[in-house]
């Protein structure tokens, strides 16, 4: 009896480790692009984010070139690079568990922030 409580014991902490350690493997589904923007310098490029931000509704925080925002499973990050009177947008979207979904949020930031 005391081997089987000692077997029981020991496969109960391994169950208990694996379970702690599978959150490790469960890496999101990320997406990138970026697009142009002649004639729109780097501040018009970040009020395009925010607008987008403000349009969707989702939470957000901003530094001095870029944008993040939180959306169902996912996260998004807008970055703006000054380029004298152009700017370069890129966004990074990430989805728990579809690289669809994470490759059509991106391209929808790109088509609003590039209209």
């Amino acid at each position: 009896m005391m081997k089987l409580n000692q077997i029981l014991s020991a496969g109960f902490v391994s169950m208990s480790l694996a379970t702690l350690g599978l959150p490790a493997f469960a890496a999101p589904e990320i997406a990138s692009g970026d697009r142009w923007l002649q004639g729109v310098d780097q501040s018009g490029c970040l009020s395009r984010a925010d607008q987008f931000i403000q349009d969707i509704g989702v939470p957000s925080d901003g530094g001095e070139i870029d944008r993040t925002g939180y959306f169902d499973d996912g996260t998004f990050r807008i970055l703006c690079y000054a380029a004298g009177s152009d700017s370069m947008v890129i966004v990074f979207s990430a989805h728990e568990n579809s690289s669809e979904v994470a490759s059509d949020f991106m391209q929808y930031v790109l088509n609003e922030i590039a209209y």
